[in-house]
């Protein structure tokens, strides 16, 4: 009798236990579970991975090559309702959560896009920068030199170029539906030449197939059939030269700052040079128009428009162009008799793109390369733009030596430099 009044006083101890440590065991349970898979379909979507570690929405994969996939996994919530959309410059590549793909050498937007059943959406940024192999003919992408006119001969500058036997034209960033190709007319492992066959306005991708019908990556171009401005119309000095560049622009008669015509224009097919006109500081309304009367397009960050705001700028040009900068293959000189308007204590701005390379590099000399006048700043891509630095007198006493002030470095397409 004791041993099993014993033994139903444990029974009854021990449920006891269990009861009071049930909630407990279950609120362990609930803390553990993720909050996203317990959302409901009409929640809005979150995309909590990936993300870049100052929280905000844009991050950048680096492949080392072609045959390096993006690989990686969205997380979002509510997960149950949510389908993942990956999209290079626009176009969609794949849809899910994991994704295991390999891309040309190239630079691409990428967006990743979270579409819940109840059609919710959000999405982040990002870009796609795949190298090339080493030996690989490639082509990266300055901004101001993809913009081509068709029937008009074109240069593209890159490496291993000697080995391309046809250039490839499609709309795909994978070059497997080529709309049309055309062999380059010069060819050497610097640059060659091409003329592009007659397409429509838009964004296309470049392939390079060598002798063996292999394609290589070499980014993309956009092409214009029309008169279009790309720089330079962003700011100028009153009463100082301004130089607007572009494509077609041979047959520009008049560019309008607050409702003033200009006509005295020198037009090439590629700048407009005119003295700016006398203008308080501030921001001004700027158009363009061609002989026939129509307009110029304004190619922008926001799209293409027929009108933008210009500013008046307390900088002095200096240079402005495009110049991919390569050390001793490509830099640019601007002479002794230009910079001694410079005074001693001025701040000189280095406006630049930077392009697919293996390093973004600069470095300001004298012309026997004896004095650095900006010494070498590596890691470029990081830096601000305009990138500033003083100019001193021992900067002043190199380039009135030497006769030249010289901008130099890898891998950054120059595009202007002003003083203050």
């Amino acid at each position: 009798m004791n041993t099993n009044k014993s033994f139903s006083i444990s029974g009854l101890f021990a449920k006891a236990l269990f009861a009071l440590l049930t909630p407990a065991v279950l609120f362990t349970a609930c803390e553990k579970q993720e909050p996203f898979d317990t959302q409901s379909p009409d929640d809005a979507p979150l995309i909590l991975k990936p993300y870049n570690e100052s929280g905000t929405g844009s991050f950048t994969y680096n492949l080392a090559n072609p045959d390096t996939p993006l690989f990686d996994s969205v997380t979002v919530t509510p997960s149950r309702y949510t389908n993942v959309n990956w999209y290079l410059d626009g176009a969609l590549i794949y849809t899910g959560v994991k994704i295991n793909q390999c891309f040309p050498a190239g630079t691409y937007a990428l967006t990743i896009e979270a579409v819940t059943q109840a059609g919710k959406r959000t999405s982040r940024t990002g870009t796609v920068s795949v190298k090339p192999y080493d030996t690989d003919p490639y082509s990266a992408a300055p901004a101001a030199g993809r913009h081509l006119v068709p029937q008009v001969e074109s240069t593209l500058a890159g490496q291993n170029l000697g080995n391309v036997a046809e250039i490839v034209i499609s709309q795909d960033i994978f070059g497997t539906k080529a709309l049309c190709s055309c062999a380059p007319a010069t060819v050497s492992d610097a640059q060659l030449t091409f003329t592009l066959p007659e397409l429509e306005d838009g964004k296309y991708y470049l392939r390079l197939k060598d002798n063996e019908s292999k394609l290589y990556g070499a980014d993309a171009i956009h092409v214009h059939n029309s008169a279009v401005a790309l720089s330079g119309y962003e700011q100028f000095v009153p009463s100082q030269e301004w130089v607007i560049t572009g494509v077609k622009l041979q047959n520009v008669a008049s560019v309008t700052v607050d409702g003033t015509a200009i006509t005295a224009i020198t037009a090439t097919a590629t700048t407009l040079t005119l003295t700016a006109p006398a203008a308080e500081p501030g921001e001004h309304t700027l158009s363009i128009q061609n002989a026939d009367g129509s307009a110029v397009l304004f190619i922008t960050d926001e799209g293409t428009v027929t009108e933008v705001t210009t500013i008046v700028s307390s900088e002095t040009n200096l240079w402005e162009g495009s110049c991919v900068i390569n050390w001793g293959d490509a830099n640019i000189k601007i002479d002794a008799a230009t910079m001694a308007d410079v005074p001693v204590g001025a701040t000189i701005y280095v406006y630049f793109n930077v392009p697919d390379a293996e390093y973004h590099a600069l470095r300001i000399t004298d012309d026997w390369w004896s004095h650095d006048i900006l010494p070498q700043v590596d890691g470029m891509a990081e830096q601000p733009n305009p990138y500033s630095f003083t100019y001193d007198q021992a900067g002043k006493d190199a380039v009135d030596q030497t006769g030249q002030m010289l901008v130099t470095g890898f891998g950054l397409e120059i595009t202007k430099i002003t003083y203050k």
